[in-house]
């Protein structure tokens, strides 16, 4: 935007930028003058709304006048009164005809307007006809129906106008005053076919039907205009409806509703009591009505008004503002376009001839005027300024000299370093290869001590297994011990028994004597007793034969059971060494686990310092290359710094020429 803007002369970028603002609040007083100039005309064209419904208001109020005075009339049977009445009535109903028909809209269209007024004249052709039957009392057309269908067609054409207002203030008024004329409307109706029961007595059901269908249709209007009426004129409405007689009338209307079932005898006031009461209620009706549309009609003239007067006086105000900051701006830049000219044409002069000498007009309070007094001691500060540059070059000079020299030294230690950083990085080459090897050496140590500890931890489970069947073996012994000196007590038991059995064979052996003894003496009686008694001694001697062995027997199972239990007696101190022998080897066969362990931690430990000195090795390798690199572009540096301030030594030759060349 900048780069653009520096393609134009000032005075032109002013010219624009205070042109396209003037522009365009130009074209916003037009445009509101415009939007006024519519609102103008649409106030008018509500103007014109209001005095078409205003028409048509008193084309359908007057219609029902007559109407009313026409039943009058007719149920009078030709009353003079009433007859001078009616013929009153109908030269004001002739004068609101002529008035609806005579009308000319200057804003609202015929297209719209002549449909509207076409229907309401259709049915008007037929007015004369009926006038003359009720006059002669004997009418062709219901005089009632005919009113009232001309007067709703006034209705529905000031609802439809209505919806041409642009004004919200003057369409809610308009929508109250529609539904106001429906009241009265309805009001009239009322009064006309009550009035036309209450004379004959009776009533059919669609006359009661329709009489219900006013009074509800009524009431339904009534509500709306309570609704879009404003408060002053609802308050209006509600005092009017407070009304005695408005009370009256709405009992009387209740009164013939309650009495639906007998409509062949309708109990009610006379038709002329009922026609006065129901005539004033329609005049309160009316009274609201009148001022409705005063109020309308007041307010959509102060409205054509304001707004014609509103635009009117933007118009001139905004074309005087206009003419004046048009006149303003051609000034300024006319004035600017000079000094910034006077400006440029002297800038221009020093800028050509190098003369600091001279000094632009600074006479004046503006912008320019401070422009050229801060570039008159910017001159001031350049002359100034350009002998301590030429001081200071021949100062610089000399230093650049030494920076030359300084340079060159650098140049030669950064080649000094890169040799000591190359030999340096050869040494932490080969530490870096020898921990890489001490680490795969501890690695293949940790290898090894993790298999000699699988091992120690496989003999360890075999002398555990050892421990526990010799304990085992050691249970095993004490069990046949004590089995063993059991059966050293039993064999003695029977011993016991065995000398006792060898007492009774010697008793019987005794017996066996005594007893051939005494055969022998009985002689021939005493023989079979004598043979008895020799196989008695015979198993006596057996017997203690028997016992004999047995007690050899027993003897030599004394002396087995007797070295057993020795035997057993050195199994189980044997076992007991043996016993504490495998405990002892499965304590040092943990402690060899423990040791194996602490070996391998010991290893592992090892190699990850090892792996970590090597790691140690490739930073401090790659960091020696690094600095390498740095001393190798520091002596770049250096050369190129060389290089740069012999050129900056050719350009302060050259500065030296220039500044010659101004003039101080």
């Amino acid at each position: 935007m900048h780069s653009i803007l520096r393609q134009f002369q000032l005075y032109n970028i002013v010219t624009v930028v205070a042109g396209i603002p003037l522009l365009l609040g130009i074209v916003l007083a037009a445009n509101t003058i415009l939007s006024l100039d519519r609102q103008a005309q649409t106030s008018r064209l509500d103007q014109e709304v209001i005095k078409l419904v205003i028409l048509f208001d008193n084309l359908a109020h007057n219609l029902a006048v007559e109407r009313g005075l026409t039943a009058g009339v007719l149920g009078s049977k030709g009353n003079p009164d009433q007859v001078a009445a009616l013929k009153g009535q109908r030269v004001k109903s002739d004068q609101a005809i002529a008035s609806l028909l005579a009308y000319q809209a200057e804003q609202l269209s015929s297209s719209l307007i002549a449909p509207l007024t076409a229907d309401i004249e259709s049915s008007l052709n037929q007015l004369n006809t009926v006038r003359a039957g009720v006059d002669k009392l004997t009418p062709s057309i219901a005089p009632f129906a005919y009113y009232s269908h001309i007067n709703q067609l006034a209705i529905d054409n000031s609802r439809l106008m209505m919806s041409e207002v642009g004004n919200e203030q003057l369409s809610a008024l308009g929508g109250a005053l529609v539904s106001i004329i429906i009241m009265k409307e309805r009001a009239g109706q009322v009064r006309g076919a009550l009035n036309g029961v209450f004379a004959r007595g009776s009533a059919t059901a669609a006359i009661f039907a329709s009489i219900e269908n006013y009074i509800r249709s009524g009431d339904y209007a009534k509500r709306s205009a309570l609704l879009e009426l404003p408060p002053a004129f609802k308050q209006q409405l509600l005092n009017q409806e407070r009304d005695p007689i408005w009370q009256q009338v709405e009992s009387i209307q209740k009164s013939f509703l309650a009495q639906k079932e007998q409509l062949n005898n309708i109990n009610g006031p006379n038709s002329v009591e009922w026609f006065k009461m129901a005539t004033q209620r329609i005049t309160l009706i009316n009274q609201i009505r009148n001022v409705l549309q005063t109020e309308m009609h007041a307010l959509s003239e102060q409205r054509s008004i304001q707004t014609t007067t509103t635009r009117n006086l933007l118009g001139f105000v905004s074309l005087a503002f206009s003419l004046l900051l048009l006149w303003v701006v051609i000034a300024s830049v006319t004035n600017l376009r000079q000094r910034v000219g006077h400006l440029t044409n002297t800038l221009s002069n020093m800028a050509k001839r190098f003369d600091l000498s001279l000094d632009l007009d600074q006479s004046g309070k503006d912008e320019i005027a401070s422009i050229a007094s801060s570039i008159n001691q910017l001159t001031h500060a350049i002359r100034g300024l350009l002998d301590n540059v030429q001081q200071a070059n021949d100062h610089s000079t000399d230093r650049l000299n030494t920076i030359v020299d300084s340079a060159r030294s650098l140049g030669a230690s950064s080649q000094a370093t890169m040799a000591k950083c190359d030999n340096i990085a050869t040494a932490m080459t080969e530490l870096s290869q020898s921990s890489v090897e001490i680490a795969h050496s501890a690695e293949r140590a940790t290898e090894d001590a993790n298999t000699m500890n699988q091992q120690v931890l496989e003999c360890q489970n075999q002398s555990k297994l050892s421990f526990h069947s010799v304990k085992a073996l050691m249970e095993q012994i004490e069990a046949t011990q004590t089995c063993m000196r059991e059966l050293d007590k039993d064999t003695q038991s029977i011993g016991q028994i065995v000398d006792t059995i060898s007492a009774v064979s010697d008793q019987t052996n005794l017996l066996a004597l005594n007893a051939a003894i005494e055969a022998a003496r009985a002689g021939e009686h005493g023989r079979g007793f004598a043979v008895v008694s020799s196989e008695v001694r015979d198993l006596a001697q057996r017997s203690q034969q028997a016992t004999e062995n047995i007690t050899k027997l027993l003897d030599r199972i004394r002396d087995n059971t007797k070295r057993s239990v020795e035997n057993m007696d050195k199994s189980q101190t044997a076992g007991t060494d043996t016993y504490h022998s495998v405990d002892v080897v499965r304590s040092s066969v943990e402690n060899l686990e423990t040791a194996i362990e602490q070996i391998n931690q010991h290893i592992s430990s090892i190699a990850s310092a090892t792996i970590e000195q090597s790691k140690a090795s490739e930073m401090v390798d790659k960091d020696v290359d690094v600095l390498a690199e740095i001393a190798h572009q520091t002596g770049n540096q250096a050369n190129g710094l060389n290089e740069i301030v012999k050129g900056y030594q050719s350009e302060m030759q050259e500065m030296q020429t220039q500044l010659s060349a101004f003039k101080l």
